[in-house]
């Protein structure tokens, strides 16, 4: 119950644009949260237990337990499709239309 809203949030971030690829939040969840280096990843460990039962039991938390642990679209978009979560996405982001580079 603890990785789940975790990883909800940071299918937030990725729909958002807020970064640019899931392997840069492996890299920050890795040196950043000192999450074990040997799963790869918080992006790498959700992709392995899969999006669908992510979805699924952070369906049933929200059903019994509130609002909190309501699955983000982009992970029920994933776990419908049967994706994984670190497939590359367009950004969406302002700031990547905005920039000169």
């Amino acid at each position: 119950m603890v990785l789940f809203p975790m990883i909800n949030e940071v299918c937030r971030v990725l729909d958002e644009g807020v970064v640019a690829r899931a392997s840069d939040l492996n890299v920050a969840s890795v040196l950043g949260m000192s999450f074990p280096s040997y799963c790869g990843g918080l992006m790498f460990w959700a992709d392995r237990v899969g999006s669908k039962h992510i979805y699924l039991s952070l369906k049933k938390w929200s059903e019994r337990y509130g609002s909190y642990f309501k699955p983000s679209r982009y992970l029920e978009e994933r776990a419908m499709k049967g994706m994984p979560l670190s497939v590359a996405v367009e950004a969406k982001s302002s700031l990547k239309s905005n920039s000169k580079l």
